[in-house]
């Protein structure tokens, strides 16, 4: 009897954003929201702004994951 193939779920990221968005500019108040999905499951939220960078995950609205851009550097170049 043949294996059967696991069926692979697609992961959707979905990027919110105006026409132009200028988050370095001081009182902007602008900001990029992209959506992490796999099928139809939400797996989180990032929310990249001018002083920093936050991960929401999935169901949590109180503590996000808050970084500025040089720890958010930082973390990526010890973890990719």
């Amino acid at each position: 009897m043949p294996a059967r193939k696991r069926q692979r779920k697609l992961t959707h990221v979905t990027a919110n954003l105006p026409t132009s968005v200028e988050l370095t500019k001081l009182n902007s108040k602008n900001s990029m929201t992209i959506q992490i999905r796999t099928g139809d499951t939400l797996l989180g939220t990032i929310v990249m702004g001018r002083g920093s960078v936050q991960w929401w995950p999935s169901g949590n609205s109180v503590n996000a994951l808050r970084r500025s851009w040089v720890s958010f550097a930082r973390m990526l170049g010890e973890h990719m």
